[in-house]
C-alpha cells in the first residue's frame, strides 16, 4: 500500500513538471502579434532600450549663457503676479532633500522675473544717428543723384547795342553772365547759346536772322571761365527770336538731367513771329521739367507783360532790371537765397542729429535703470524665499544664496555695461553726423560767400 502510494506520488511529480516546462518550449518559438505592444512585452527587449539617463550622459546639451538665462520666461509668481503667501505655499510642497541647484531651480520657476523686453531692446537697438535732409537745389557741388543742367539764352538782337551809362547792354549783359557762370555749381552741365546773332535788323535779313541760334558753349561748371572767350566775338545784330532759342534749349538738354533750369536774357519781346509762351509750356511740362526765367533788361512795359507771360507758363518767374548792377544783382540773387537755404539747412540737420543722439540715449538710459531695478527686485524675492525655505527646513543653503547673489549681479552689470557700450556709440555716431552736416553746411555758406565778392 505504501509503495502504491510512493508511485502515485512520483507519477503526479513527473506530470506537473512536464506541464511547467511546456509554455517555455511555446514561448520560444512563436511570438504573438497581437500581444506585441502588451506592457509585459517590453522585457523581451531592454536590452535594446537606451536608458535616459544614459542619453544625457552620452549626448550632454551645451549649457546655456547668462542672456540665455535671462532670456527665459518669467516665473508663476513674477511681477505684478507676485504673492508672497502662495509663493510659501509652494514652496511648502518642495521635498526637503534637494540639491542647490534644484533648489535654485524651483525658486526662479517661481519668482524669475521677465528680463526679455530689456535683452531684446538692447541686442536689437539702432546706434547709427540718421539725418537725410535734402541739401538745397544747386549746392556748389551737387550729390551725385542730383544732374542739374542750367541753359543761358543770351539776346544778341540790334537792340542790344544801345547804351545804358555809357555801357552797351551786350557789354553789360556778357559781364553779368561770366560773374554768374562763374558761382554755377561746379558739376552742374551748363550751356550759353546766343539767338539773333546774324543778320541785321532789316526786313530783308529777318528769315536769316530769325533762324538764327547757336550754343556756343557746353561744359561743366568748373570750365565756366572758357564763357569769356566764347562771348567776345558776339555782337548784337538782327531780330529777337526767343520761341526759337527756348525750342533750341530741348537739344542741348542731357536726357538723364534731372533739374533744368533756363534764364533768358533779353532787352525785347519776341520779334519773328513765334510763340515763346508755348514753347516754354511745353519746355516746363516736358520729360526733363525745365523751368524757365526770363530777365527784362531795359523793357518797356508792354514788352515787360509779355516776358513775365512767358516766364509764368515756363513755372519760372520774371525780373526786370534797369541797368548792368541791377542786372548783376539779380544773378547774384540766387546765391543769396541760396546761402540762406544752406543756413536753414546745417541748422536743421545739427538741431536733428542732437535731438536723435539724446532720444537714443534717453531710451538707453531708461533700459539700464529699469533693468536694473528689475533685478534688484528680483534679487530681493528670491532671497526672502530662501529664508522661508531655511527656516521651514532647519538649515541654512548657502550655495543656493551665493547663486542668487550671481545672478542679481550678472543681470545689473549686463545693463550697465551694454547700456554705457550703447550710449558711447550713440554719442560717437551723433557728434560725427553732428560735425559733418556742420563742416558741409560751412563750406559751401562759406564757398557763397566768396563767390558773392
Amino acid at each position: 500500500m505504501i509503495r502504491r502510494s510512493i508511485f502515485i506520488f512520483v507519477t503526479l511529480i513527473v506530470f506537473l513538471a512536464g506541464c511547467s516546462n511546456e509554455p517555455e518550449k511555446n514561448t520560444s518559438k512563436v511570438q504573438n502579434p497581437t500581444n506585441s505592444n502588451q506592457s509585459n512585452e517590453p522585457e523581451k527587449n531592454t536590452s535594446n532600450i537606451q536608458n535616459p539617463s544614459d542619453s544625457i550622459r552620452t549626448n550632454p546639451q551645451t549649457p546655456l549663457t547668462d542672456e540665455q538665462i535671462l532670456m527665459k520666461p518669467p516665473g508663476r509668481f513674477a511681477g505684478s503676479n507676485f504673492d508672497e503667501q502662495k509663493v510659501q505655499e509652494a514652496l511648502d510642497q518642495l521635498p526637503s532633500d534637494l540639491t542647490a541647484d534644484q533648489y535654485e531651480e524651483e525658486l526662479l520657476l517661481l519668482l524669475a522675473e521677465d528680463y526679455r523686453f530689456y535683452m531684446t531692446t538692447f541686442n536689437n537697438f539702432e546706434t547709427e544717428v540718421k539725418v537725410n535732409n535734402e541739401r538745397p537745389n544747386g549746392n556748389i557741388t551737387l550729390p551725385t543723384s542730383k544732374k542739374l543742367h542750367i541753359s543761358i539764352l543770351l539776346d544778341a538782337s540790334g537792340s542790344m547795342k544801345a547804351q545804358i551809362n555809357g555801357k552797351s547792354k551786350m557789354d553789360s549783359a556778357k559781364e553779368a553772365i561770366q560773374i554768374f557762370a562763374d558761382k554755377l555749381p561746379e558739376n552742374a552741365e551748363v550751356s550759353l547759346r546766343v539767338y539773333g546773332h546774324k543778320g541785321t535788323s532789316s526786313q530783308k535779313d529777318k528769315k536769316a536772322s530769325c533762324n538764327s541760334t547757336e550754343e556756343i558753349f557746353h561744359g561743366q561748371g568748373v570750365e565756366t571761365n572758357q564763357i569769356k572767350t566764347v562771348l567776345q566775338d558776339i555782337e548784337p545784330a538782327g531780330w529777337t527770336p526767343i520761341a526759337n532759342a527756348l525750342k533750341s534749349v530741348k537739344q542741348d538738354i542731357n536726357p538723364e538731367t534731372t533739374d533744368s533750369v533756363v534764364y533768358v536774357v533779353s532787352d525785347g519781346i519776341e520779334t519773328c513771329g513765334g510763340n515763346p509762351v508755348q514753347i516754354a509750356k511745353e519746355l516746363n511740362q516736358s520729360k526733363v521739367k525745365t523751368v524757365v526765367n526770363i530777365i527784362g533788361f531795359n523793357v518797356d512795359n508792354e514788352g515787360q507783360k509779355l516776358l513775365r507771360q512767358v516766364a509764368t507758363s515756363g513755372g519760372g518767374e520774371f525780373t526786370s532790371v534797369d541797368n548792368d548792377e541791377s542786372l548783376k544783382k539779380y544773378l547774384n540773387k540766387a546765391y543769396a537765397k541760396l546761402q540762406g537755404e544752406w543756413t536753414t539747412w546745417k541748422e536743421k540737420g545739427e538741431g536733428q542729429a542732437n535731438t536723435q543722439k539724446e532720444q537714443k540715449q534717453g531710451v538707453i538710459n531708461i533700459t539700464e535703470m529699469d533693468m536694473q531695478i528689475l533685478a534688484n527686485k528680483e534679487y530681493d524675492n528670491l532671497l526672502a524665499a530662501l529664508k522661508y525655505l531655511e527656516s521651514k527646513n532647519g538649515n541654512a543653503i548657502p550655495q543656493v544664496r551665493t547663486q542668487i547673489t550671481e545672478r542679481k549681479n550678472f543681470a545689473w552689470t549686463y545693463a550697465r555695461d551694454t547700456g554705457r557700450r550703447l550710449y558711447n556709440e550713440v554719442t560717437k555716431s551723433g557728434n560725427q553726423v553732428y560735425d559733418d552736416i556742420k563742416d558741409e553746411g560751412d563750406k559751401n555758406i562759406d564757398d557763397l560767400k566768396n563767390k558773392k565778392k
